[in-house]
């Protein structure tokens, strides 16, 4: 028990049908993971771990990093990863086969560097470098995308009632109103060239 609460998932080592010791087997967790939790959860994310692990184990290593403590799970089938996903709508980051239900199922599906093959076919976006750091960068990126693209709405929305109105009031040419509804699509596709927020050498 001690060493679950470690982290480690005990192993028995037995002699003529005895047990003659207890050895702790594990991985280590990545040195960044704390500080993507973090990031995550100041971003205003909830972080759960959903792991076929013995309980005690995945709840030490929740632990470890910050996870929020009602959506960790030790134990859980890959059946039951998946309906956890479908019922709290979550984004679901796994690189293994009993992980590939769950990505299907969530609202986005992240497959990490090195995942298995049917993680990946599952994934609706894989990630093309080691480590955690391109996961943190995907939702920088993502917040970036949705704040221009919400940018662009309320720009291209308010230059367009702005022309309709002066046609529609007499104090420009219809023609000329005409003439900025493509500018104002212009505008709008150099706005978001200007900021693109997932660049070719960081792409995941």
């Amino acid at each position: 028990r001690a060493l679950a609460w470690e982290g480690l998932t005990p192993v028995l080592v037995a002699a003529d049908l005895e047990i003659v010791a207890v050895a702790g087997v594990g991985d280590p967790v990545r040195p960044e993971a704390k500080s993507l939790v973090t990031d995550l959860i100041d971003a205003g994310w909830q972080v759960g771990v959903l792991s076929g692990d013995h309980p005690e184990v995945v709840s030490a290593v929740a632990k470890e990093v910050g996870a929020t403590s009602e959506l960790v799970r030790g134990a859980a089938t890959p059946e039951e990863k998946a309906q956890v996903v479908r019922n709290t709508e979550a984004v679901m980051v796994g690189d293994g086969v009993n992980d590939a239900a769950a990505m299907a199922a969530a609202r986005c599906g992240i497959a990490v560097h090195g995942g298995a093959e049917a993680s990946l076919a599952a994934a609706d976006v894989f990630t093309s470098r080691p480590g955690l750091r391109p996961i943190s960068e995907l939702f920088t990126a993502a917040r970036q995308t949705m704040s221009v693209i919400r940018r662009n709405l309320w720009f291209s929305l308010g230059y367009n009632l702005v022309g309709a109105g002066l046609a529609m009031t007499g104090l420009i040419h219809p023609l000329i109103a005409a003439v900025m509804m493509p500018l104002s699509s212009l505008t709008v596709i150099t706005s978001s060239m200007r900021n693109r927020a997932f660049k070719a050498e960081d792409a995941v």
